[in-house]
């Protein structure tokens, strides 16, 4: 009885790591691109307009969310020329930023009253 239970909690342990182990082996490692910044700015973005539309967004956030897809807008849209429209191209750094910063702002907008 004691051996099937070690078994057991043997087995679950193995099958714990093996799980972590495929899923940090997906994960990207290498620098973000391009592309997978679009992607993501849009996907937030969209759930974003999509609150704002039902009025689920607080008005007085909607300025500061507005300046800061702006100004992201406009890095991004400067790295891609840059890139010669690869959007294949490693994010640069001050792009990474502004859109860690929109992200950061669209996650702490409070719904509205």
């Amino acid at each position: 009885m004691i051996m099937k239970i070690r078994f057991q909690n043997f087995c679950a342990i193995v099958l714990a790591l093996a799980g972590f182990c495929i899923i940090n082996g997906c994960a990207t490692t290498g620098p973000s691109r391009l592309k997978q910044t679009r992607h993501d700015i849009t996907f937030a973005m969209t759930r974003y307009h999509n609150e704002v539309a039902f009025g689920r967004i607080a008005p007085a956030f909607q300025p500061d969310v507005n300046a800061a897809y702006d100004a992201y807008r406009t890095a991004f849209d400067a790295a891609v020329q840059q890139a010669n429209s690869n959007y294949d191209a490693p994010t640069p750094d001050n792009v990474k930023h502004l859109a860690d910063r929109l992200l950061t702002l669209l996650g702490s907008v409070p719904a509205a009253p």
